[in-house]
Order: C-alpha cells, then structure tokens, then sequence
C-alpha cells in the first residue's frame, strides 16, 4: 500500500506544465491487467499523435478492494487535484468512476469520459459532468449464441468472482432468470474459491454443459489470476468454454459475444477528442459499446459446435492454406519469374527487330535499284566532272543512243540547247555545289524536241576521296505546251472580260475593287483609275447597302452557287443606275465576281406598274384593288369589337348625260373635280379610290355611325355648293351615297362592299342627292342584298353547269289529251342545298343584265335531253319555254337561239316560245320581227301574264302569237270575285275571236278550275293541276297516266 502511494506521488511530481491541452487518464485496475492495457491500447490508437499532456494512472483496485484504500486514494487526488486543473478526465471502469464521484467536489464541472462500466445507472456519475462508455454484457445474445452453437446443452454454468464487480454480476443474472424463467433451470452461477476450484469444478463437467467465464480475474484470498491459469482451465475443462471478454481468446476458450477492451478506449478517446475540439457544446450522450461475436476456430472444432452458419462471427486461430503460409515466398517466386520472362521476350523482340532491320535494308536497296532502273524519270550519277558514271535506261535511251562518249562531261552532248550547256557546266565549274534546278531544252530523235526539268544535288556522302552529285530530269513538254495554252486562253478571256455587255467587277478579300470592264465604266460614267483601288460601295446610292460579302450571308438567296440583288448605283454625273448583281465567289483566289446588267428601264417599268396596280391614273387616288385589301384590313381590325369603321361608296349622279352631250373629257374632268373635292373634306386617315366609272369608296377608320353620317352630309354639300364649269357648261355635281358601318356584323370584304353598293341604290331610287345607311333591319336593302347573293349564285351555277331544269304540266280543260303538256321552269340551288325561289333570281338576273345567259342555258339543256330521248318526243304535245325581255334584245342571243332551233332533232312545233306581255309591249317591233322568224321555223309563240297592262288588247292583234296566257292575278279569286270572272271571260272571249289558244295561270283548286272550264278556256296550269318537279320525274309521272 505504502509503495504504491510513493509511485503515485512521484508521478503527479513528474507532471510537467505546457501548453497542450491537460488529459488525466485514471484505470481501476493494474497495469498489465488484460482488460486495462486493451483499453489503454485503444486510446492511444485514437489519439495517435495528437498534441495532449496526457497523465496515465493506474488505481489497482483489483487488488486492494477495502474502503480504507479508497479513503486514501481520495485524500491523495484531492490533494494534488487542488493544484493542478486539467481539461478533461477518463476513467475506466466503475471503481475509478467512484473516485470520480467521491471527488467531485474539486473536480466541478471539468469533463469526465468513461468506460467499462458495469450495472451502469446515471446515478453513479450524479455529481459529475461526465459521459462515456458503459459495459453492456449481452446475457441473452451469449445465451442464443450458445444455443445455435450447441443445441444440446443441458446447463449453463456462468462464472464469476468474489469482487465488488462479482457481486454485482450476480445481481444481474438474477434479474434476467426473473425476467427469463425458461432459464431457471439452465443457469447455474458458480463461484470458485480459487482457481484451483474453479479447475477441478470444470474438470467434472460433461460435454452436455457449457461454462460461461463472466468474471474471474480475484480469488476469495484476493489474489488475482494470470493467462497462464486460463490456459491451464482450458485444458482440464470436459465441457466448452464460453466467454464475455476477450482474454480467454488463443487459449482454448470457444468465445462468445465478447465486450473488447480496446474497442472501449477507442470509443471513449473518440469523445474526449469531440469534447477537446468543442468544449462550448454540451456532451455527447452516454452510448452502448458495441459487441461482436468472436469464435476460436480450433476450440470449436474441438468440441465439434456447428458454427457453420455465424457468417458475422470473426474467427481466430483458423489454419491457413498453404498459399496463404506461403505467401510471400510465392509473391517473390513469381516477382522473379515475371522479371525473368519480360527479359527473354525483350531479348526476343530485339533480336526479331535486327533480323526484320537487315531484312527492310535488303528490300529497300533493292526496291530503290528497282526504282532508280524503273523510274519514267531520266536519272543517274555524275562525278565531280560532270561524267556520267551510272544512268538508269531513260537516260542511255536518251544520251548514249544519241552519240554521247563516255569518258566526257555531260554537257558536251550536241543535242543540249546552249542554255542548258552553259547551265549543266557552270554548275560544274561553281566552287560550291547546292541544288539547283532549271529548265533545258535536248532534241531527241523519237520525239523531237524536249523541255526537261533538270535537278543537280550532290550526295551527302562521299564515296572514298571523290564527290559525286544525283542527276534527275523530268520531262516537262507537256506542261509547257499546256502552259501556252493557258496563257493563251487567259489573253481571250481577259478580252472577253474585257468585251463582255454587262457590267463585271472583281473584288479581292478586302471589297476593293480589282478589276472593271469597259461596260461598267461606260454605265457608271467612271474612268478605270476611278474606280481601281476603291470599294465598290462607294458607288452605290444607299451607304447602308450591304457590302457584297455580306450578301453572301443571307439565307437563301443563293441559286447554284451565285447570289442576286438588285442595287441602285450613282453615276458620275449624279443621276441612279439600277443594276441587278450576281454574286459568284471565286473560292480559288478568294475573288468576288460581279456581274451586273442595267435594269434602270425595268426598274422605272415596274415603279409605273405598281403605281398603277394602287392608284387610278385619272384622279390620283387609289384604285379599286388597292381599296379592297385596305378594306380587308379593316374587317381584321375590327374582330376584336374594340375598333368599328365604316365604308361609304358614292355614285356621281347624271354623269351619263355630261359624257353624252358633252363629250367624255368633260366627264373625265367632272371626275377629277369630284375626286380633289372629296380629298379635301375627308379624313387624314380615310382611303379614298376610284371603284371604276363614276362611283368612288371611301373607308372611313375608326368612325361610328354618327362620324359616317356626316361626313356624308359634308360630301353631298359640299358638291353641290361647287359650281364645276368645262368651257361653257357649268352644272352642280350631286351624288348618292351608301353608307355600311363595319363592325363585327361585317363577314367578308365582298358582303360590305355589296351591302354599301345596295344602300347606294336605294339611294338612287330615294331621289338622288342624298345618303341611305345599310341596316340589317332594312326589308328594302335585305331584298337587294338578296338580289345580289342570288345573282352570285345564278354566276356559279351557270360556270358550273349546274342548273336544274324543272316542269309544271299544263292540262287541256275541253278535250282530253292524251300527249304531253308541260312548262320548263329552272331551279338553283345555294350553298346549303335548298333551292333559291325564282321570284328572287329572276328579277335580280334581269336586273344585272345575266338573265339571257340563263335562257341561253335553259335553251341548250332542254334540246339536248329532249335529243338523247326520242321516245319522250313522240308522246310530246307541246314543250313552253320562257325567254326574258333582255333576251329578245340580245342580238347575239337572236342568233345563236334561231341555229340551235334550225339544227335541233326536236321538232320546231312541239316548241312553244313564252315571252311576258310587259317586256313585248316595251319592244313592240323587235318582238314582231323575233316572233316572225320563231313562227317561221315552225315554233309556237305564247304571250305570258297577259292581262297586266292596260294597253294589252289593242296590240294582241299585231303581235303574231299563237297562245294567250291569262294572267294568274286574275285567275287565283275567280270563283270569289266576279270581276276577275269578267276579265277573264273578256281575255277568253277576244283571244277566241282572234284565233289564240288560251292557257290560265294559277289554277290553285278544283272550284277556279270548273269555272274555267264554264268560261271555254282552253288549257290550265296551277298547283291545283300539278306542282313542278323536275323534269325527269315529270315526264315519267305522265308517260305512266
């Protein structure tokens, strides 16, 4: 006791002072003790070279277990803990924990790590600032191990010793029988007196037991064991020996799951070196170490534990393979024997690489004499004389064949030129010999004279005492010639260059100008040294055109490799040329080409063109295609609802008859007075055209309806306030005009344009001078707006051939009939498949002057299908066909009407002509004259509506018709109304007594059918007779009654 209290005393004496942070390291056991040297080992493994004062001590508590030992130790640490202060403390295991605790009082709040410790519970560190390790034997892992191990065990004796720790364990193992019953019986704690006991008890054991050493390091006489007592309890021991620590390990102990010392020290410097480097952080929390299972491979062959499937279990003492006891000497053996094969396949390769070497050298002597003999080059070796010495045979073929001596210079051959023998010598003859290479002429008696290219070099090495120089000649006749050629050729290009009519620039890399030919001079009006040297930009109009090289930039302009642009240029006198550039790179020399052909007269051609494709050359304002896309624009504009325009489209009244009694410069000069008139009190933003005659459009933007109106207002005042005078006539101008506001009611630009030219007309017939505003409520503009959309129609159908012949029969009222009576009426249809009504594309047909196209139609159609049916002539009775009164004015019409009857198969007098009363009437003696030649042919001639003029009895007479037509106006009501009875009783009765047939319209019913029938009219036609079907079916339905 007393010695090992002098020991601690002159450590702490020894204690230096520094800088480096302070550890105090305290061991509850001895040194030399296996489980505290494994945790020592650990820590200093950890903290390898770190820069620590650290002080190890060791408390031997294993020996000395008395209260009065601990009472000294604390009166010692006290003592010297009040001197010194470190900056942390590790202990290991529970009784230097105690000390600790017993002291912490001077210890405070400096950090204390642990390890080791058993039964751990944070009271045992209460007064402390401390953490660390603490020792958690896994009874139950040990015992599952045991039991995979081997499964036929009957008991399990656990081991421990008569120590503080002993009797703790103890404790522990009680707790975990009360918590594991199924154990009761398998446990059995055993607590040897001494180590001799603890032989002879497990000598006794059988191997259905296992032994578990716990702890057994101090006997009941205080005396602590060594290795060599483990070794000794192993080689008595009948029964397998399990452990919880590692010292049995090596000895014969099987193992177990096993708490390692040295992982301990690791894991408690790892904490101390986290609380060194963050001493402001609070201290990690107290952790588990971590177990492993750890197996002696001989001792568990030995008992024969299957220990086959712990694949996580680190085995010791397992026999090494015989590659693995050997290891480096056969590292060293094939170290050895790799070294010596990359010597001899080395020594191999180079001997291989000499004998290819020599072989490559005998190839290339012979492929160069083989080259030197071959070559279609005159070759061959000269010695410092000029003498030849050896020639290849182009050469003798060349020379020796011609006389040469072989003792003499090379040049002396009489068939060199003088040139080439004054060059051939005076190389000779020069101090020093470098190449050289010229051209020489030589006549050769095969083929004539010969322009060779010579080369003279001397070799660089020299054979003996003598130099000697390689003589090459290539025959270059054939590039000379070409070269003349060439030459040649340049010399007529350069003049087609020159001669060329279009103008042809060069340009080098820097856009100045190369060369120029005599044209461009001309059309530019510069002098070659004005333009030599200079960019070619210069010359343009525009500076910001672009150089020619940018144009080669631009994206798809280029049309097999040239690229066009049309470029205004300056003349020398200051006035534009218009060229049309081609731009071709010349790749070779990096040259631009630029051809380039006058196009100034095109160029004005087509500025006059586009003039006039937008403004009408009589006024100056725009014309009619021009307005329609500005229109067009317009009804873009006003998608969105946000914007709303308006159109007005003017009409000059009574232009017609200045033109007529004036003449039509007065009209064109009454137009342009109307135009400068309208100019001036339009909008700035308005678009003013000329439509085509005497009508103007005007596009008003961003107007309402209100705006509309009076500018139309202000454009009728202010005509008819301006007198306009042409020479002695003077007369106020006046207009009508139609207003159509485009807003988003307005679909295309042709709606609005025929919606604003139907207000227009309506206008007119209003009186003239004056505006009308289209509106969609308006039955008088709808009705034109019709008119017009049906004309269209009428237009399509007759370009399309698609006019539809109809039929409505016509039946005989006093005798039966047993041919065929009937109609042709003609149907369209619109684009949604439903037929338009007559009444509607009748009128409008006449109105717009189409009406005798649509007869012209109707007469080709209806032969022809009466021509492919022969079988439904013959049944025919007589066939009615209407023509409008335009027709009947149409001499063209006339014509083609009276051939195509003449050459006709239909007979003439199954052909019945209907014309209205009204439209004869109008043209009394074109219809006399029209009827004449129709009666002629043998055709029919009816008088249709007849009644519906008042003067209509008085000319019947002198007309030379054939059949009268009641008008349906006095047919409809006539079993109701006796005053159509008498009409029709009159029209019956004069038309008898002049020899006319009579046919009544609108025979509605059986009752107007009975009177008519009273009265002695002929025939009848109604939808109370028959509705019209198409002809087809008709004329089935009838062939049928």
């Amino acid at each position: 006791m007393q010695r090992f209290l002098v020991i601690a005393a002159l450590c702490w004496s020894a204690f230096a002072t520094a800088s480096d942070p302070k550890v105090l390291v305290v061991h509850s056991y001895h040194q030399g003790f296996f489980w505290t040297d494994s945790i020592q080992r650990g820590i200093e493994q950890q903290l390898g070279d770190r820069a620590l004062d650290m002080r190890v001590l060791y408390l031997d508590s294993k020996r000395n277990q008395s209260e009065q030992f601990f009472a000294q130790l604390k009166s010692l640490y006290l003592t010297k803990l009040r001197k010194e202060r470190f900056d942390a403390i590790l202990v290991s295991d529970n009784n230097a924990l105690e000390l600790m605790q017993r002291l912490a009082s001077i210890i405070k709040d400096t950090p204390v790590i642990f390890n080791g410790i058993n039964n751990y519970h944070p009271s045992l560190h209460r007064s402390l600032n401390a953490t660390g390790v603490m020792e958690d034997v896994d009874l139950e892992a040990n015992l599952a191990l045991i039991e995979r191990l081997h499964p036929n065990y009957t008991q399990v004796l656990i081991v421990s010793d008569h120590s503080v720790t002993g009797e703790v364990l103890r404790y522990q193992i009680d707790n975990f029988v009360l918590k594991f019953p199924q154990y009761r019986d398998k446990i059995v704690q055993v607590v040897p007196d001494s180590i001799i006991d603890l032989k002879q008890q497990v000598a006794k054991l059988s191997s259905d037991k296992v032994v578990l050493f716990w702890t057994y390091y101090r006997d009941k006489q205080g005396m602590v064991g060594s290795e060599r007592d483990w070794v000794g309890v192993n080689k008595v021991s009948n029964a397998p020996l399990f452990m919880v620590h590692d010292i049995g390990l090596g000895h014969g102990a099987v193992g177990g799951v096993i708490q390692s010392g040295y992982r301990h020290g690791i894991e408690s410097a790892e904490m101390l070196e986290f609380v060194l480097d963050n001493p402001d952080q609070p201290l990690p929390a107290v952790k588990k170490s971590d177990s492993e299972i750890k197996l002696d491979y001989q001792a568990v062959a030995r008992w024969g534990l299957g220990a086959e499937q712990e694949v996580s279990a680190v085995f010791f003492n397992k026999p090494m393979k015989l590659s693995e006891r050997f290891a480096k000497e056969i590292r060293l053996f094939g170290s050895l024997f790799v070294v010596m094969s990359v010597v001899i396949l080395l020594m191999g390769y180079y001997l291989q690489r000499m004998r290819r070497s020599e072989s490559a050298a005998r190839e290339s002597q012979a492929i160069l004499e083989s080259i030197f003999d071959q070559s279609m080059q005159y070759m061959g070796i000269l010695d410092a004389n000029g003498v030849l010495k050896s020639g290849n045979d182009h050469l003798q073929s060349l020379l020796y064949h011609q006389g040469l001596r072989l003792d003499r210079p090379l040049w002396f051959h009489p068939n060199w030129s003088e040139k080439a023998q004054a060059l051939l010598e005076e190389y000779f003859h020069a101090p020093h010999h470098q190449v050289s290479t010229f051209e020489a002429e030589i006549w050769s008696k095969e083929h004539g004279a010969l322009v060779l290219e010579v080369s003279l070099k001397p070799f660089s090495q020299q054979v003996g005492n003598h130099k000697q120089y390689l003589f090459e000649a290539r025959d270059i006749t054939s590039r000379k010639l070409m070269e003349d050629k060439l030459y040649q050729r340049e010399s007529t290009l350069r003049n087609y260059y020159e001669q060329q009519p279009v103008m042809m620039v060069t340009l080098d890399s820097n856009n100045r100008i190369q060369e120029v030919n005599r044209f461009a001079q001309l059309l530019l009006g510069y002098k070659p040294m004005d333009m030599l040297g200079h960019r070619l930009r210069e010359f343009y109009f525009d500076d910001k055109v672009l150089f020619p090289r940018q144009v080669l930039l631009q994206p798809n302009q280029q049309v097999h490799g040239v690229w066009r642009r049309e470029v205004e240029y300056r003349h020398a006198n200051g006035h534009r040329v218009w060229v049309r550039e081609n731009i071709r790179p010349l790749s070779e020399s990096e040259q631009l080409l630029i051809v380039g052909e006058d196009i100034t007269e095109t160029k004005l051609l087509s500025e006059k063109l586009e003039y006039q494709a937008r403004y009408d050359l009589l006024t100056g304002t725009y014309n009619r295609n021009h307005f329609e896309l500005e229109l067009k624009t317009a009804l873009c504009e006003v998608d969105s609802h946000r914007r709303v325009h308006a159109m007005l489209y003017l009409d000059l009244d009574q232009l017609k008859v200045l033109n007529d009694t004036v003449g039509h410069d007065a009209g064109d000069a009454a137009i342009q007075f109307c135009a400068s008139m309208l100019e001036g009190v339009l909008p700035y933003n308005s678009i003013l055209a000329r439509m085509g005659g005497d009508e103007f459009a005007v596009l008003l933007k961003d107007c309402d309806e209100y705006g509309a109106i009076n500018i139309a207002k202000l454009i009728i005042s202010t005509l008819s306030e301006h007198l306009f005078i042409w020479e002695d006539t003077r007369l106020f101008i006046s207009c009508s005009i139609g207003i159509r506001i485009i807003d988003h009611t307005a679909d295309t630009p042709q709606m609005v344009h025929a919606q604003a030219d139907s207000a227009c007309h309506a206008a007119k017939e209003q009186g003239r001078n004056r505006y009308n505003l289209f509106s969609l409520d308006n039955e008088e503009l709808q009705r034109r707006q019709m008119e017009m959309q049906s004309v269209n129609l009428v237009h399509e159908a007759l370009s399309n051939q698609r006019l539809e012949l109809f039929a409505q029969p016509i039946k005989s009222l006093q005798k039966h009939e047993t041919q065929m009576y009937f109609e042709i009426l003609v149907r369209i249809r619109n684009g949604y498949g439903d037929y338009v009504s007559p009444a509607l594309f009748i009128p409008a047909s006449e109105r717009y002057n189409i009406a005798h196209w649509i007869d012209k139609q109707v007469i080709t159609q209806t032969l022809e299908w009466f021509e492919q049916r022969p079988e439904v002539v013959e049944q025919l009775g007589r066939c009615s066909i209407n023509l409008s009164g335009q027709s009947m004015g149409n001499q063209e019409f006339i014509d083609f009407l009276l051939e195509r009857l003449e050459s006709s198969t239909l007979p003439c007098e199954k052909i019945c002509l209907e014309i209205t009363e009204t439209a004869a009437m109008s043209n009394l003696d074109q219809a006399i004259e029209l009827f004449t030649k129709l009666k002629a042919l043998g055709c029919m001639i009816a008088l249709d509506d007849f009644g519906s003029g008042l003067s209509s009895f008085g000319y019947l007479k002198k007309l030379p018709v054939d059949i009268v037509k009641i008008d349906g106006l006095f047919v409809q009501d006539i079993n109701v109304n006796e005053m159509d009875r008498v009409m029709v009783r009159s029209i019956n009765d004069l038309a008898k007594q002049l020899g006319k047939v009579t046919v009544a319209e609108f025979v509605e019913n059986d009752q107007v059918m009975q009177h008519l029938i009273d009265l002695g009219v002929d025939y009848g036609q109604g939808y109370g007779i028959g509705h019209p079907k198409p002809l087809s079916e008709l004329v089935e339905q009838l062939t049928v009654v």
